[in-house]
């Protein structure tokens, strides 16, 4: 049995709050052919950051390329502003296996920024190591 500093209190509100952002969806949610993160409606986080955030995923969160295929995928957050010289983008990802229900969502917060070119400036996550 694993230790959580969390009770069952705490893992039940998080995937409680994870089912009602994943139902607030619309059936429209579209996903870029590069990308396996849902955005809904229409993203103002234009493909190529999607793009990228994916990338991000892939490469510096610690899951397995099976998992990846087994995993969705949904932007339940996005923030966008001007920065010096460019535009940061903040997205909230929750990822969770469907058909497991017992294991809590992982969250992944990420903060991208495009003034030319793409770079990460900020991750973080839960219930998933992202480095």
């Amino acid at each position: 049995m694993r230790s959580s500093s969390r009770g069952k209190g705490g893992r039940a509100a998080t995937f409680l709050v994870a089912l009602v952002l994943l139902s607030a969806c619309p059936p429209g949610a579209a996903a870029p052919i590069d990308s396996r993160i849902l955005f809904a409606g229409r993203p103002t986080v234009p493909r190529a950051v999607q793009e990228f955030a994916w990338r991000v995923i892939e490469t510096r969160c610690n899951y397995q390329g099976y998992e990846l295929e087994q995993r969705s995928f949904w932007a339940y957050t996005t923030q966008v502003r001007q920065v010096d010289g460019g535009v940061a983008y903040s997205i909230g990802i929750l990822s969770q296996l469907t058909w497991k229900k017992t294991e809590p969502p992982a969250i992944i917060e990420m903060t991208i920024v495009d003034s030319g070119h793409r770079r990460l400036t900020a991750l973080t996550s839960r219930f998933v190591v992202c480095a």
